[in-house]
Parts: structure tokens; sequence; C-alpha cells
């Protein structure tokens, strides 16, 4: 079926077609080069300053980042913005990068059928990338006030980093920006908050020996089962417990364990992965202090077996800001929203984003875009009427964020 004649649905299959699949997810892929630059050029012709931005050691996975100075600007975030106050701006993020195409027979070829735009990435997100573009142009052409900036970043579905690369680089030029809104798939509904993660390494130490003389040796499994068994009596406590005020509740689970070398010997060392989502509230050493407490357990019960933990890595939670410029654009988003017929409720997102980074470096966000189906699965796909109503409605409400 020939897809339907629109920008933002036709940019969307564009997107579609190019294979910007995450070389760190899956190996052999080229990252996001083919795609940013693609998009660059699009925006330069819509009269975009724009800047290629490479992440740090690894020339695949690049950004982009475009700036356009409204009526009156005497530059890229200063006064005189044509009637809008001094120096307000706004970005727009979406992330270019996709998970693999395990299992999917045509995953770059772009197709519309019963009111879906199938593809890899056509909900996340390639179809919030492209009504921001298309946005972005309107907004160029209406001669808006202020500034806006485009941020289309690599490496979201991984270790975000394309987002603290444009981030610093931002930084150094002196852009800043009142708000930022990035166009996730929420089924456009605005995001109250989602959750934090963090993610840590315990491993158990014993001592290795024939499984006929287990009294030589110090096995880890019994220790190893404790611990796992605390571990989901912990996450039970959490699930049932008072939830934060969006409807969050945080959770710990093991993903991963690994114990014992070898058939008849004691198994002398264990290895688990243990994941914390947190709320809004919790910081980033919540996990790590309730591991802490089920091993000092654990000692006291195995004297002789070693345990540690530490973090690999976390990521904060975020919830949209109750005031200021992050809920007066996104107030202005949802009167547009309602206006064209959708006006979902709230939602408290169990996953993380890239929001809670945008707002750790001092730029209040929002999140809303548009959504279908089959999110890393084999047959994902975007609604296209939510395509076609969200770079309206995204156009409509930063113009006005920026004039007013």
């Amino acid at each position: 079926m020939t897809p339907e004649p629109s920008p933002v649905v036709d940019l969307t299959c564009e997107l579609v077609a190019v294979d910007s699949v995450s070389p760190s997810l899956a190996p052999g892929h080229a990252g996001e080069r083919a795609i940013a630059e693609l998009l660059a050029e699009r925006l330069r012709r819509a009269g975009y300053d724009v800047e290629l931005v490479e992440a740090p050691d690894d020339p695949r996975r690049v950004s982009v980042v475009a700036v356009h100075a409204g009526e009156g600007n005497a530059g890229h975030g200063s006064g005189g913005n044509g009637g809008g106050r001094p120096g307000r701006s706004v970005v727009l993020n979406g992330h270019l990068d996709t998970v693999g195409v395990e299992g999917m027979p045509h995953p770059f070829l772009p197709r519309v059928e019963d009111g879906r735009l199938l593809g890899r990435g056509a909900s996340d997100m390639k179809g919030g990338v492209a009504g921001l573009v298309v946005a972005a142009e309107e907004l160029a052409r209406r001669g808006h006030a202020g500034t806006v900036i485009v941020a289309l970043v690599a490496d979201e579905e991984d270790a975000s980093v394309g987002a603290l690369a444009v981030i610093d680089r931002l930084r150094a030029r002196g852009l800043t920006a009142d708000a930022c809104l990035i166009a996730e798939p929420t089924w456009l509904s605005l995001a109250a908050s989602h959750r934090g993660y963090a993610l840590h390494r315990v491993v158990l130490t014993g001592r290795a020996a024939h499984s006929s003389q287990p009294e030589q040796g110090i096995d880890v499994m019994t220790p190893l089962a404790r611990l796992l068994t605390r571990v989901a009596e912990h996450d039970g406590r959490l699930r049932d417990g008072r939830a934060h005020p969006t409807g969050l509740r945080g959770s710990l689970m093991a993903t991963v364990a690994h114990a014992g070398t070898a058939p008849f010997t004691v198994a002398a060392r264990a290895e688990v992965s243990v994941e914390r989502r947190t709320v809004p509230g919790e910081d980033a050493g919540t996990g790590l202090r309730e591991l802490e407490g089920m091993l000092a357990d654990v000692r006291a019960e195995f004297p002789h077996v070693g345990a540690e933990a530490e973090l690999i890595v976390a990521r904060d939670a975020w919830q949209l800001p109750a005031d200021g410029p992050a809920a007066e654009l996104s107030a202005l988003l949802a009167d547009g929203l309602a206006a064209s017929g959708y006006a979902p409720p709230p939602l408290a997102a169990p996953y993380w984003m890239e929001s809670a980074l945008w707002q750790a470096a001092g730029v209040p966000t929002i999140v809303c875009g548009p959504a279908g189906g089959g999110l890393h699965a084999i047959d994902e796909w975007v609604d296209v009427d939510q395509l076609t109503v969200f770079p309206r409605v995204v156009a409509a409400a930063v113009e006005r964020f920026l004039r007013d």
C-alpha cells in the first residue's frame, strides 16, 4: 500500500529505510551517521545552523545539533527575539538509534497498513523524530520568536553517549534552553514521571574442592540462594508498599546469575547482576545500600564466604516539574492535543528515558510523542493519525511558548 501523502509520514518512511541500529547492541551495524547526515541536510535546507557531533572515541555514533534563531534575535539565545522573551529557547530532542532487527524479514522496508506505519524504529522513535523535524521546519517558515534547538542524538538505546556529547557541546557553545521536549512514544500522553535504574554486580567467593569432599571447600551455592531469596522478598515489599504520587513503584531484580565452574567441583565463585528501578526522590545509591544490608546478613550466616557489591551504572528517575517553563509548555501541548481530539491521562513510565539527563543538565524537560506498538519486537509500528497530529501541535505550542 502506498503511504499517505503527508510530510511527516513521508519523512518517517525515509528514516525507517535507513539502518541506524545501535552497533553496541547489534555488532556489525553502522550506527547513526547516515541518518544524522540525512537529517542534517534537511534542517540546513530549512535554514538551521547545523553541526554533526561525534561521540568521543566512536565516530560511528553521530548526533545532530541544529539551531534556528528567530526573528529579531541578535544571536542564539540572546535578546531581541521579535517580541518573545529575551533568550527564550526550546530544545526538540529525539534519538536516532534503534535496537536490532533479528527475526524481522524486512526491517527497513516501511509500509502503511490499516492506519499503521510499520518498520524498525517506526515508533521508537523515528516517527517522533520526523514529527519534531517537520515541526522545526514549520517554525522556521513561520518566523518564530526566540531560538529553536533541534538535538537528535545517538545511542539512547544503550549508554546515552550521544545525549551526553550533545549536552556538553551545547554548553561549550553557550547555548541554553528554557525547556526541552523529547518525542519518545507516549501515545500522545504527557509523561508525568519515569523510573530510574541502577545496575549492580554482586560477587560471592568461597573455595573450590572436590564435590566428594565438600568439607574441604567453601561452597557459594547456598549463600547465593539466600541472596536471591532476599532480593525477591525485598522486591515484593517494594511492589506492595506505598507508591510514588505518580503511581510508580520501585523494584529489585536479579537478572543474571553465574556460579560454579564444573560438575564434581564445589562452587567457589558466584556473580549476580542486580537491577534496582528507582522512583523520583530515590537516589542512585538506594539499591547499593539495600544490597549491602542483605550481604551483611549473608556474611553473618556464612562467615567464610566473601560477599561484595558494586554499582556499575545508574540513571536518575525523572518527574515533570510542577511549575516553570516545562509545565507551561506541557500545558500548551495538552491544549493543542485536546483540540485535536487527544486527551490521554498522564503517563508514569516504568522504563528510563533521557529526560533525566536533560533535566539534570538544567533544562526542564517534558516527554510526549506518537506511538503504536511492537517496540523492540518484530512487528513495530506507529499510529499514522497520532504521527500526523503531532508536528502540528508541537509547532503551535512551541511558537506560542517562544512568543508569550
